[in-house]
């Protein structure tokens, strides 16, 4: 529903290589499956750039009455600047 209403989420990602969970405001684009996972791509606020969130380290999610104005990439461009990063 926060993807297709442009709601600004808060999210309390677990990251398992530091063993901390940090809050973050992002902003919904795409949720996609892998063989292995569930995968929410968002807009970082805190970082500033787009990334993939695993749904299972998705500690706790709160839904804002914030909304956001859509993104004007397409998925397929989303998937293309992805495989050109270092």
């Amino acid at each position: 529903m926060a993807l297709t209403r442009f709601s600004v989420l808060t999210i309390d990602y677990y990251a398992p290589d530091t063993d901390e969970t940090t809050s973050r405001n992002i902003e919904p684009f795409a949720l996609l499956s892998t063989q292995e996972n569930w995968l929410l791509v968002a807009w970082c606020r805190l970082r500033k750039a787009f990334r993939t969130f695993r749904l299972d380290r998705i500690r706790n999610l709160t839904v804002l009455n914030e909304k956001f104005e859509p993104h004007k990439m397409l998925l397929q461009e989303y998937f293309q600047l992805s495989q050109n990063k270092p």
